[in-house]
C-alpha cells in the first residue's frame, strides 16, 4: 500500500472511532436518568421535581416555571448549571415566548447556581435582598472550613440578582399574575410565590414534603408561623416544595407538625438539663418514631436536633441582614 494511502486510511480509521466515541457517549447521556422530572400542576404551570436517580448532574432541588400570556417566569435554577441548562431546553420545547423573570426564593447554592445560565438566555433574576447580599458569601458555609480555591471562585461566581425587594413584588406576564412575597423561617431571605388563576404556590424551601429540612439557618418560631399562614390562606392550593414531591394543605401540615414537635421535645428535653450529645440522644427516639420514614432523616435528624437546640438556648449563629 502507498505511504499516503495508508496515512489516509489511518486517518479515516481515527475519524471512524471518534464518532463511534461520540456517539455512545451522547447514547449514554440519552439514556442517563434526567436531572429532575417535569410534571404539570396546572395550565401554564410546572414544577420541575428533583430526581434522585440522577447520580450526576442532578438538579439538587425543585424548580419550576410559569408561561404567561407574552413571557415566562422561572422559579429557583437548581445546584448545578447543567441542570439549569435542561430546564431551559424543556421550556423552549413548550413555548417560544421569552423568558423575562427568574425568582431566586432564598439564597442556598442549590436553589441558585444555574442563574447564570438563565441571565444569558435574558432573564432578569429577582429575589428578596438578602440573597443578593449572601448568595456569595453564606454558601462558602457548605463546603466546610477545607473549602478548595476552585469551590471558592464557583461560589464567587454565580449569577446574583439584579432586582431585589423586601417584602415582595407582583409581576405580569401578560396578563397573567405572580405574587411574590418574602416570609421568615428558612434562612431570613424567603420568598413564596403565588399564582391566583392557578391556585398554585411555589414555596421554595419553606415546605419540604415528607422529607426533614435543612435547619442550619433556620428561625422555627417564626417558621411555624409562616406555615400557619399558608394553611390558612390557602387550604386548597396545589404546593410545589423546595425538596420534595408536590404537596397539599395536609402535607404542609404535616411539616409544620414535624417543626413544631422538634421544639417541643427539644424544649423537654432542655428543660431536663440535658444538653449536647446526651440531648441529641434523647430526641432522637421520639422524632424517630414520627418521622423515621421521611426522606433525608438519616441525613438531617441530628443536625436538626442539634440547631434547634442552639436555636432554643439564643446561642444560634443565623445569617444577618447587611447594614445600610
Amino acid at each position: 500500500m502507498r505511504p499516503n494511502l495508508r496515512a489516509l486510511l489511518i486517518r479515516a480509521l481515527g475519524f471512524l472511532a471518534l464518532a463511534a466515541i461520540a456517539a455512545a457517549t451522547a447514547s449514554a447521556q440519552q439514556n442517563a436518568p434526567a436531572p429532575f422530572i417535569l410534571h404539570q400542576v396546572g395550565p401554564g404551570v410546572w414544577a420541575a421535581i428533583d430526581n434522585p436517580a440522577a447520580k450526576s448532574g442532578r438538579a439538587g432541588a425543585n424548580a419550576g416555571f410559569v408561561i404567561g400570556t407574552d413571557s415566562v417566569l422561572v422559579i429557583d435554577t437548581f445546584e448545578n448549571p447543567a441542570a439549569a441548562q435542561v430546564l431551559l431546553d424543556q421550556i423552549r420545547q413548550k413555548t417560544k415566548l421569552p423568558i423575562r423573570f427568574v425568582v431566586n426564593t432564598h439564597y442556598h447554592l442549590d436553589h441558585v447556581a444555574g442563574n447564570n445560565i438563565f441571565a444569558a438566555a435574558g432573564a432578569t433574576i429577582l429575589a428578596q435582598q438578602n440573597v443578593r447580599a449572601w448568595e456569595r458569601t453564606e454558601n462558602k458555609k457548605f463546603f466546610g472550613p477545607k473549602i478548595t480555591t476552585a469551590q471558592t471562585q464557583m461560589v464567587e461566581s454565580l449569577g446574583l440578582p439584579s432586582i431585589t425587594y423586601q417584602d415582595g413584588v407582583t409581576l405580569y406576564l401578560g396578563s397573567r399574575e405572580v405574587i411574590v412575597r418574602s416570609f421568615p423561617g428558612h434562612t431570613g431571605g424567603d420568598s413564596v410565590l403565588f399564582i391566583p388563576d392557578a391556585n398554585i404556590v411555589f414555596t421554595g424551601d419553606l415546605f419540604w414534603c415528607h422529607m426533614l429540612p435543612n435547619l442550619i439557618d433556620a428561625s422555627t418560631k417564626p417558621w411555624v408561623e409562616t406555615l400557619d399562614l399558608m394553611i390558612q390562606h390557602h387550604p386548597a392550593a396545589t404546593f410545589v416544595p423546595g425538596h420534595g414531591e408536590v404537596g397539599h394543605v395536609q402535607d404542609v401540615s404535616d411539616f409544620r407538625g414535624y417543626l413544631s414537635d422538634l421544639r417541643a421535645d427539644v424544649g423537654q428535653s432542655q428543660s431536663a438539663g440535658k444538653s449536647g450529645d446526651t440531648l441529641i440522644d434523647s430526641v432522637l427516639p421520639e422524632i424517630q418514631q414520627k418521622y423515621g420514614t421521611w426522606d433525608a432523616f438519616a441525613y438531617f435528624a441530628k443536625p436538626d436536633i442539634h440547631y434547634t437546640d442552639l436555636e432554643l438556648r439564643g446561642e444560634k449563629r443565623i445569617p444577618q441582614p447587611p447594614k445600610n
